[in-house]
């Protein structure tokens, strides 16, 4: 679940997205430690998404054994996402995503993008390993109030359980006493209120009265489908279509994002291909 609530001088969003981290690694078929940082990103991305009511896509690159990811959350709790390599293992507990994400011998880890609709992309040196530090990052140059984000993973049985927490300031004066809970929240306040419900972390979280806006139920879903991988065979040539149906007999192609897979006939191809 995604709540966003309002507390003195700030917006509080609250984000328990297991439903989603748990399809996403079943459909990429990702060891614990790569479903970890899918989750973790996916939580973020679900968190920006609610605050700013607009699509937002997270793109890491980094050094670690991951290598990269990808992700983007719609408004309405919509989310997808895919990471470079999902073979890596984890230890249950409290998922600590440096061995991940970071190399071992270089802090400066990467880059992370953020782009969101009828906007410029954001782009920022990723350091260390903190997903939820980097996209404060984003927040605090983004716009002139700032805000804060922590994100945290607990694995059991090596399945995700990601939480993250957004706060927002309501006007620049709230800026500073907001941003005072930036880092202890990211060190140790999320850590300690986690738990496997929204409502249930929020209640353990310090930032007074909370006052409950809006609800959102966070779903992994993918924006794939048969006419849109139509549409890309069309912008390949007639002689490479022709081709592909001699050859190949048609064309198969699978969704990076949730691993769907579609089969285009060698006559749809030579149908094109004539266009």
């Amino acid at each position: 679940m995604l709540l966003v609530f309002d507390a003195p001088g700030m917006r509080v969003l609250v984000c328990v997205a297991r439903e989603p981290a748990l399809e996403a690694a079943r459909r990429h078929q990702l060891a614990a430690g790569s479903a970890a940082a899918l989750a973790q990103a996916m939580t973020g991305a679900l968190l920006l998404a609610g605050h700013d009511q607009t699509r937002v896509d997270v793109q890491l690159e980094c050094n670690g054994p991951l290598r990269g990811l990808l992700v983007d959350a719609e408004p309405d709790g919509a989310v997808r996402g895919l990471v470079r390599v999902a073979d890596l293992g984890a230890p249950s507990g409290r998922f600590d995503a440096r061995p991940i994400l970071a190399s071992p011998h270089d802090e400066r880890a990467g880059r992370i993008s953020i782009l969101r609709a009828h906007a410029d992309r954001a782009a920022f040196p990723f350091a260390g390993a903190d997903i939820g530090a980097a996209l404060t990052l984003f927040l605090r140059n983004d716009r002139a109030a700032g805000g804060e984000m922590a994100l945290e993973v607990l694995l059991r049985d090596g399945e995700p359980i990601p939480a993250g927490v957004l706060l927002a300031p309501l006007s620049e004066d709230d800026s500073e006493n907001v941003r005072a809970f930036g880092k202890p929240m990211r060190q140790r306040i999320l850590r300690e209120a986690m738990a496997n419900d929204a409502y249930a972390l929020a209640a353990r979280l310090p930032f007074g009265p909370l006052r409950l806006i809006s609800e959102i139920t966070p779903h992994f879903a993918c924006r794939c489908s048969r006419d849109r991988v139509i549409n890309a065979l069309k912008t390949l040539g007639p002689a490479e279509l022709r081709d592909m149906a001699e050859k190949d007999a048609g064309a198969d192609l699978t969704c990076d994002f949730c691993s769907a897979s579609y089969r285009i006939e060698a006559d749809e191809l030579l149908r094109l291909a004539s266009r």
